[in-house]
């Protein structure tokens, strides 16, 4: 379980630098047939200076991340995410990303008591946020 000390809390900033294999990897694993997200001069053709990312990428950012409130959380369950794209994430770029404890809540419910944990990934490129992604974990007690 989560403490609530964490609650607003910020992992320490990392970069990440996305690439053309990584998003075209990515785009493969979701089942994204686009020429888009594999071909430079199609996605120049589309207004793009680079490969953009699937929209739904920075989900796999998380794995970057050492997040020490999730440290002795136990197993995790992934309850919903949405995500907002100010700036299409682009190849070849370093973005500046990290992760805030928005809240954690207890519930309960017919198997016992849970904990519900909102978490916000921001993606920043030149000091501009580019994406954000709003996670909801759920971690069962103990």
């Amino acid at each position: 379980m989560i403490d609530e000390i964490w609650d607003g809390s910020f992992t320490k900033p990392i970069k990440i630098t996305v690439t053309r294999e990584m998003i075209a990897a990515y785009a493969k694993s979701i089942d994204i047939d686009s020429e888009i997200y594999v071909d430079i001069e199609f996605a120049k053709k589309a207004g793009y200076d680079n490969i953009p990312a699937p929209p739904t990428m920075p989900i796999i950012f998380w794995q970057y991340f050492d997040v020490p409130w999730l440290q002795d959380a136990g197993p995790l369950i992934h309850r919903k995410q949405r995500f907002l794209n100010v700036e299409p994430l682009l190849a070849s770029r370093t973005y500046v990303c990290s992760i805030q404890l928005l809240n954690v809540k207890k519930k309960q419910n017919k198997h016992g008591m849970m904990q519900l944990s909102n978490h916000k990934l921001i993606v920043s490129y030149n000091d501009c946020i580019h994406a954000t992604a709003i996670t909801t974990l759920i971690i069962k007690e103990k």
